[in-house]
């Protein structure tokens, strides 16, 4: 093994430098460029090595293997996977068990059976997925060499992950519960929503026009129902926070049903209604050339409290709608549209009020909505299966509240199986043999005594060759 290594460097030490004899050193990039897939080639084989002497180790031990009822069913079969160092290939011997056949060395080497790519580009891949196009992850990962619909698999091929809030030693008086929905197409034509909820402790400048949220903490609640969302949601904030010391608890929101369910677990939340929807509604109301010259007495009456002059001005702007427009549609729906909008205001009328609560930080529901989810599943026109939506959701949540995909989060349910397997194999067993002969043959390496017996040469320079000829004429005169 301790040659076949030396060979390897050797021979590569001898190519690299060739290389650079024959294109020059004119062109940095161009030089980089060649060097690194040099280093990859040398890599891949220097593990190929390694496995292959792994592999001979499990074939030679013999009484461990008979002990245990392993025999060789067939030898060198090819196996290829897609790593950082491209697509790697190797052979590996297949035996026969007591529980069922299996490569013992891919046990060992952490490979499950029929996967093409390995883990870490895999959670690479479900990591770019989450912010932009799984095309676009496969391209940038792989540089094309991966398909986009390998990207999707491997992203719902990731298992359950959370980031479990950890305990603030200090507990804020106040605390800003921001609850919204995105708006998503699905495959089958129809639509659904995607709940979030966001908490943090408020908020601070960071440039003139523009805040940010202290220590927020996202919550993804798709596919659960109200109740177990907001009851996740008080989860998250009794493991964070010592919630009898929170004095307030403010929820920002647009009055949704789902909104609603919060008093199950936040009876004492004080609803203040979301800035984006109350001018909205605001805007319904007052746009039309009749209804604009109600825009004060109406933004008048909420700002004074005066709900049953609201109702009154609203009662008059309809009136004078109907007068001014023809029967028809079109006046029918301008009328639909202004009862609608202010019938929403007065339902959420102590929200709309709760808005000027002096210790109130500003609803950003819609900037949340936008970052969290939006640039994600709504903005481009695209369709979600509700598996793709379910899954996506929750690693792009996982990942907004500081959270990263690892290899051991692709293919768990699998791999849990796999392990299962593994255990009943005893491979540990036959890992400690491989681990134990890789030692021995690393053990060479200290002080490179690999390659102390590889002569040294140094091509003579022009002037000893000089001299050694000026010597010879001496002798010769």
């Amino acid at each position: 093994m301790e040659t076949i290594i030396q060979q390897i460097t050797v021979e590569f030490v001898k190519k690299f430098l060739e290389h650079f004899k024959q294109q020059g050193i004119y062109d940095l990039g161009k030089m980089t460029s060649d060097g690194l897939a040099m280093s990859k080639e040398l890599t891949k084989e220097l593990i190929t090595a390694f496995i292959e002497q792994a592999d001979k180790a499990l074939v030679e031990a013999k009484e461990e293997r008979k002990k245990d009822g392993i025999t060789i069913h067939q030898r060198t079969v090819d196996r290829s996977l897609y790593t950082a160092l491209g697509e790697f290939s190797f052979q590996r011997t297949y035996f026969h068990t007591p529980e069922e056949p299996s490569f013992l060395l891919d046990h060992i080497l952490g490979i499950v059976p029929y996967d093409r790519v390995d883990k870490s580009i895999s959670a690479k891949m479900v990591n770019e997925a989450a912010e932009g196009s799984f095309g676009k992850s496969a391209r940038h990962v792989t540089e094309g060499d991966i398909s986009r619909q390998t990207a999707w698999r491997k992203t719902a091929q990731t298992g359950e992950v959370v980031i479990l809030p950890s305990r603030e030693k200090e507990t804020p008086k106040i605390l800003h519960i921001f609850a919204d929905e995105d708006h998503v197409h699905l495959q089958n034509g129809k639509s659904d929503i995607l709940p979030f909820i966001t908490i943090c402790k408020g908020k601070r400048p960071v440039c003139k026009g523009r805040n940010e949220l202290l220590d927020p903490i996202h919550i993804n609640g798709y596919g659960l129902k109200s109740e177990k969302l907001w009851e996740y949601a008080y989860g998250v904030c009794a493991a964070k926070y010592d919630m009898a010391q929170v004095e307030k608890i403010y929820l920002y929101g647009d009055g949704a049903l789902w909104i609603g369910s919060s008093r199950l677990c936040f009876p004492n939340a004080v609803h203040i209604m979301d800035h984006y929807h109350f001018q909205q509604k605001m805007k319904i109301l007052t746009a039309g050339e009749t209804c604009a010259t109600y825009r004060n007495k109406l933004k008048r009456a909420v700002r004074k409290n005066k709900k049953s002059t609201f109702q009154i001005e609203m009662l008059k702007m309809c009136e004078d709608v109907m007068e001014a427009m023809p029967k028809g549609k079109q006046r029918k729906n301008k009328v639909e549209a202004l009862v609608k909008a202010g019938t929403y205001l007065l339902n959420h009328w102590k929200a709309v009020q709760n808005m000027k609560r002096p210790d109130s930080i500003g609803s950003c529901t819609e900037a949340l909505v936008s970052h969290i989810f939006s640039e994600r599943f709504s903005r481009n026109p695209m369709g979600w299966s509700k598996k793709g939506l379910e899954t996506l959701s929750r690693i792009r949540v996982f990942i907004k509240n500081g959270g990263k995909i690892l290899p051991i989060d692709i293919g768990k349910d699998k791999q849990d199986a796999r392990d299962r397997v593994r255990r009943k194999l005893q491979v540990g067993k036959y890992e400690a043999l491989v681990k134990q002969q890789q030692e021995e043959i690393l053990s060479g390496a200290e002080h490179w005594r690999w390659f102390e017996h590889e002569p040294l040469t140094v091509s003579p320079s022009g002037t000893k060759v000089l001299l050694d000829s000026l010597g010879k004429r001496r002798r010769i005169a």
